[in-house]
């Protein structure tokens, strides 16, 4: 079994042990997959791809950090990340050291190769790095701050990442509060 799997599994049961597994969305089909990726330019990691055919994504308000994101949340963050670096929103961040002299994250405020993961709708979120710094791994998930920058990496994989929440989900430091899924009072 991957990781993609495992982790899922253990967010899977967290969720229903909340009465909540309605707040993740069932699988992205692969037409679905194809389109995002022809719209991206280049082809999911695997395990994107993996993670997407078992949860499209989540209902607003269903993950930490907001919404995770599934296909057509995707395209549309990255377009709007990618539409603001062709009109040079970001030319004076052209430099901006996003893992602070490591060279894991390239040098920049956004990337092409960058895929928002979640989201929470205020121009933050987690994206996976098919495209890193030459001290980076490919599919490291990074972290984006639409005030400060990118930063990071977080997580080597997404796998990585579910398992980090899944890993909070265990320790009680989230709850589910009326379908939004929040820190616990106290952490």
């Amino acid at each position: 079994m991957s990781g993609i799997a495992r982790a899922w599994e253990r967010i899977e049961a967290w969720y229903a042990a909340q009465d909540a597994a309605d707040r993740l969305l069932p699988g992205a089909t692969p037409e679905q997959i194809t389109a995002l990726e022809g719209f991206l330019g280049f082809a999911l990691p695997a395990e994107l791809s993996e993670s997407l055919l078992r949860h499209d994504g989540s209902q607003e308000g269903g993950w930490p950090t907001g919404t995770l994101l599934g296909t057509a949340g995707i395209q549309s963050e990255a377009d709007t990340w990618r539409d603001l670096l062709g009109r040079g929103v970001f030319a004076g961040n052209a430099d901006h050291d996003a893992s602070e002299g490591r060279d894991e994250i390239r040098r920049g405020w956004w990337a092409h190769g960058w895929i928002p993961l979640d989201a929470d709708g205020a121009g933050n979120g987690a994206a996976i790095d098919t495209t890193p710094g030459p001290a980076g791994r490919a599919g490291q998930v990074i972290d984006m701050d639409h005030e400060v920058g990118p930063s990071g990496p977080q997580h080597p994989t997404l796998a990585a990442y579910l398992h980090a929440l899944a890993d909070r989900l265990d320790a009680g430091e989230l709850v589910m509060d009326a379908g939004e899924l929040t820190e616990a009072p106290g952490t």
